[in-house]
């Protein structure tokens, strides 16, 4: 009987998928909780708001478990807006009380105020941490040079407590202005260069799911001068067509944004005293099929128009939705948050230089087609009909736009993809 020598073949790592980080808000941890408990955990990590981390404490301990990233946002950005500022932000032992200032960053009080956070974020098992940073109006803005030497305070810290395994996050929040003028971005780029940072979360004002054609184009054109910087693009608080199209066309390599609500960032209320006695707003109905966000009764409204519309816009993922409209209305939260995942892991599958054709071909072409049926219903209320006809001609124009843009512009670079907490533990 001959022998067959076997000799060991090379495994091909598998490479990271495009990155998903969900931001659950104060009420959100039970419907994330869910996700993970009925083992949808195709995304990279959950940003926590460190002031909601006791409501939120079996949330954290699930998401440690299953190997998901747990990541830390300090929330310094809206600790330093009187429009944003709380009494619970406040308690936080890194903002002390009141609404921060520059100088509260900065000498001995930014010392200060950087080690607590190294020793909260050490103490309390997250796995990645956003540096202290700030909104910036202009690329020279105080705050950029004090944010990057306390990203670097923060990193040394770490690495004294042997907490090398722990990546840093810069986020960088800006206003939409800012990031499309060339001269300030070579500015924060050059100034970038000497953060040490594993992953750069853009924070765009005004930018978000209903951005504009021309403000994704912009916002592709503009990323690819930050991805010299050699770290994973992910785009933050932008989700929708506008955050996938610029997963598949090379701008970013992640996305995060909230459960239903928090797909924009918009810092416009930011210098402003909040109103009191606001409430929480009613969760919204997401409908994938033309990225659409419809309060309850107006998805309703959409169901109830014919038998054809419940057959073209109603959920039919039976691992989403398995009583189809009826939980997709019940429990939009999950229905949101598993249509999302898998469309993100869609995205992952196709070779890069195949994604953009690829996403226009399978989302965006299909997603316009049923746009045009959903304005076209006879509607009786005037503002569903004005709804769907903004929602139509906003992706209308984006197909064309991005169209052009495979054809003419095909990406150059491909923002890399952030590493997982498995891939980088393996």
């Amino acid at each position: 009987m001959n022998k067959v020598t076997q000799f060991p073949r090379a495994v091909r790592s598998t490479p990271d998928p495009l990155g998903l980080y969900l931001r659950p808000n104060h009420n959100d941890h039970k419907v994330l909780s869910e996700l993970i408990t009925a083992g949808d955990t195709a995304f990279c990590g959950a940003v926590l708001d460190p002031s909601h981390l006791k409501r939120q404490s079996e949330l954290r301990d699930q998401i440690l478990d299953r190997r998901i990233d747990l990541i830390l946002d300090p929330k310094t950005q809206e600790a330093a807006a009187p429009g944003r500022f709380s009494e619970n932000l406040g308690k936080l032992p890194w903002v002390g009380g009141r609404c921060n200032t520059f100088h509260d960053f900065s000498g001995t009080q930014g010392r200060r105020r950087v080690t607590e956070l190294a020793k909260f974020a050490i103490d309390e098992g997250f796995t990645q941490v956003m540096a202290p940073t700030h909104y910036l109006q202009s690329a020279d803005d105080p705050w950029l040079e004090l944010d990057i030497d306390n990203a670097i305070k923060l990193r040394n810290l770490l690495d004294r407590h042997s907490q090398q395994r722990i990546p840093i996050i810069y986020s960088l929040a800006i206003p939409y202005k800012v990031f499309r003028n060339s001269e300030q971005r070579n500015i924060l780029i050059n100034e970038l260069q000497r953060a040490p940072i594993d992953s750069l979360w853009l924070k765009i004002g005004s930018m978000g799911s209903h951005a504009t054609s021309t403000g994704i184009i912009n916002y592709i054109k503009a990323s690819e001068e930050f991805h010299t910087l050699g770290v994973p693009i992910v785009g933050d608080y932008i989700g929708g067509m506008a955050g996938l199209s610029l997963l598949s066309f090379g701008a970013a390599g992640g996305i995060a944004h909230g459960i239903t609500f928090g797909e924009r960032f918009d810092p416009s209320s930011w210098a402003k005293q909040p109103k009191k006695g606001s409430f929480g707003q009613e969760r919204r109905v997401y409908v994938a099929a033309i990225d659409m966000m419809l309060k309850p009764k107006q998805a309703e409204m959409l169901f109830e128009a014919s038998v054809r519309a419940k057959s073209l816009f109603g959920c039919r993922d039976k691992h989403c939705c398995p009583r189809g409209i009826q939980d997709m209305v019940g429990n939009p939260a999950r229905h949101f948050m598993v249509q999302r995942l898998k469309h993100v892991s869609e995205l992952s599958q196709i070779p890069e230089q195949l994604r953009p054709q690829r996403f226009l071909e399978r989302h965006l072409r299909p997603a316009t087609d049923l746009a045009v049926s959903a304005e076209r219903i006879d509607w009786k209320d005037d503002e569903m009909m004005r709804k769907t006809q903004k929602n139509r001609a906003r992706l209308d124009n984006l197909r064309v736009a991005l169209g052009n843009q495979a054809v003419k512009k095909p990406p150059s670079s491909f923002s890399q993809h952030p590493k997982t907490r498995v891939s980088r533990e393996s």
